[in-house]
């Protein structure tokens, strides 16, 4: 069955599908394809490339809304307090997440509306909606969260019984990640519990490297959001707070993950500290 999610900023949570009250008629996940712009030029080494520009995807949904009570004024008053639901879910000032699913999966798309709802004419407890989103995004991407841990090369653990310490609960400091499709993925890596002072994280493939150079006390973690791109440091009891400038002036920043296999690694000036370090991305879906 066919359903559309969509998860608000204000944190509601409005369902479309064959069952009441947000029922679902038709949805267009929309597609760029039509609207793409082909630029071709002949680089210094006599190849040509082509880049090519895709239009922001504006997908649309046509359904309705229909409540139900035990007498008519009752339904009636569902039918008014669904509706003010609905469209104070649709903030056109404010991104949210769109969930699409159908038999090939569940599907992603950071957007906003366009605007409120489009109310029909009142027909009994049923009133048609159209409602209409924008993304900066030319794709969608899984809904499905990818995710991979990566940290020092070694943890050292000092036992009273034995004279040198013993290398316990390695952890990779280099990791493979393969991106299967032609569009570069701009991840969210978390950084969290190490009192080194100096943490970098890369892409050898790519060249790219970031380096902090802040401790991050134990409760908290560091935010790098590539795709924003931004540095939020979230405090223990949830508060962000925007660090960016803790990035070193020669860092590169954003980097994402290339086509093909990209090596990821980490380096800190402590070996014996490890941080624990989270890199997620959402594949992205060029077919939808």
């Amino acid at each position: 069955m066919r359903t559309v999610e969509w998860r608000a900023a204000n944190g509601d949570t409005i369902i479309f599908s064959r069952a009441k009250p947000y029922m679902l008629d038709t949805f267009y996940p929309s597609t760029p394809a039509g609207t793409a712009e082909i630029v071709r030029g002949i680089r210094t080494d006599g190849q040509t490339t082509y880049n090519v520009v895709a239009d922001a995807l504006t997908p649309s949904l046509v359904g309705s809304i229909q409540a139900q009570g035990k007498t008519y004024e009752l339904a009636q008053k569902n039918l008014d307090e669904l509706r003010s639901r609905l469209q104070a879910a649709l903030n056109p000032k404010h991104f949210g997440e769109l969930i699409y699913t159908d038999y090939a999966g569940a599907h992603r798309l950071i957007c906003r509306p366009m605007s409120g709802a489009a109310i029909g004419k009142r027909i009994g407890n049923a009133e048609k909606i159209d409602i209409e989103w924008v993304s900066d995004e030319p794709y969608w991407t899984q809904a499905q969260q990818k995710s991979l841990s990566i940290g020092v090369t070694r943890k050292l653990w000092r036992f009273p019984w034995i004279i040198a310490p013993t290398v316990f609960g390695s952890i990779l400091s280099d990791r493979v990640i393969i991106n299967p499709t032609i569009i570069e993925i701009m991840p969210i890596i978390i950084i969290a519990d190490t009192a080194s002072e100096n943490i970098t994280i890369g892409n050898k493939t790519t060249g790219d490297q970031t380096t902090i150079t802040q401790k991050i006390v134990p409760g908290q973690k560091l935010e790098l959001n590539m795709s924003t791109p931004s540095a939020t440091l979230i405090d223990v009891d949830g508060t962000p707070t925007d660090v960016t400038h803790w990035i070193t002036l020669n860092s590169a920043f954003p980097w994402g993950l290339a086509p093909g296999l990209n090596e990821i690694f980490t380096a800190v000036d402590t070996p014996d500290i490890s941080p624990v370090i989270t890199i997620m991305w959402h594949q992205p879906e060029e077919g939808l």
